[in-house]
């Protein structure tokens, strides 16, 4: 009896638990592009997203001995996992290349525009029927990407378009995602994007290689640290909670890009962009809760024919 009237607190603490988690792990994500934007004043590149992606598979490494070691590692689509990781790793190089011309928020704003994305590329690559109200809100959320970047009232540059390089780049790496998640570990997935990150940008950081000194070596290394514990505490939080919950948490990426950008580098944000990131960020928290609305109405679907069946 005490069982089940203590099971939905358990349930509601494990939810909470996952949030809190996730929260801290974006706060990661954020603090790690932070420093990336200060190395990219002196570094290339190519040469950030190799050192930071050597430093993320310390805690990376450390997760997979505590989950068996390499040895449980088993991968089911080893083609889509390859593309995974060099999509990952070239989507990489566009949005680190776009933090070193924009500001954090401004970036941020314009990948958020991913879940959009999604929705379009779905249409023709899995053959998915996109309703009205999606539509909409892809429509409305690229009227906010609109707002943000103001074609012909301000300068549009290469910082703009690597940011939107790296927001379709990363809608296709979802959808690559989307195809195996079920099938495939996270510790599997986690690790073909760091790899990716390597394989990618290898051949750039030997051409455009420079010794950091001891400083610099330092952020590099807090770079790569809090990006691999990112990816672990995400890891865990989607093993408390369903992933429609855990992923608009990203969202809170917004604020600390906030004052990541007035502390480290004196910007404030524009109000047209704040504007139009708003609007952004209301038309994917819409999709994804649109998108979870479907996987509900789809499990019911299949639980009822396979009652009937």
């Amino acid at each position: 009896m005490s069982a089940v009237v203590h099971a939905p607190n358990e349930t509601g603490e494990r939810v909470l638990g996952g949030i809190a988690i996730a929260l801290v792990g974006n706060l990661m994500f954020a603090t790690s592009d932070a420093t990336v934007k200060v190395l990219t004043a002196r570094y290339s590149v190519f040469q950030i997203v190799v050192t930071q992606a050597l430093f993320a598979l310390i805690p990376i490494a450390i997760m997979l001995a505590r989950s068996g070691g390499l040895r449980t590692l088993r991968v089911r689509h080893p083609r889509l996992i390859v593309l995974r990781g060099l999509l990952a790793g070239t989507g990489t190089v566009f949005g680190f290349f776009s933090f070193s011309k924009l500001p954090l928020a401004e970036t941020y704003s314009i990948f958020f525009s991913t879940p959009m994305m999604v929705t379009l590329l779905s249409i023709p690559l899995l053959g998915e029927r996109v309703g009205r109200h999606r539509m909409a809100a892809v429509i409305v959320g690229l009227i906010g990407v609109i707002v943000m970047v103001r074609p012909g009232f301000e300068t549009l540059h290469l910082g703009h378009a690597a940011a939107l390089a790296a927001a379709v780049i990363g809608a296709f790496t979802v959808l690559v995602m989307r195809r195996i998640a079920r099938e495939e570990q996270h510790s599997v997935m986690v690790l073909a994007v760091v790899l990716g990150l390597v394989v990618v940008s290898l051949p750039g950081m030997i051409a455009t290689f420079q010794m950091p000194t001891l400083h610099d070596m330092t952020l590099f290394a807090c770079a790569g640290l809090l990006m691999g514990s990112a990816q672990f505490l995400i890891v865990r939080a989607l093993s408390l909670a369903p992933a429609s919950v855990i992923s608009p948490m990203q969202y809170s990426m917004m604020l600390w890009a906030v004052v990541y950008g007035y502390m480290l580098f004196g910007t404030t944000v524009d109000p047209l962009v704040a504007l139009g990131a708003s609007i952004v960020v209301g038309s994917g928290l819409y999709i994804m809760q649109r998108e979870r609305r479907r996987g509900r109405i789809k499990a019911e679907l299949a639980q009822q024919q396979s009652w009937n069946g």
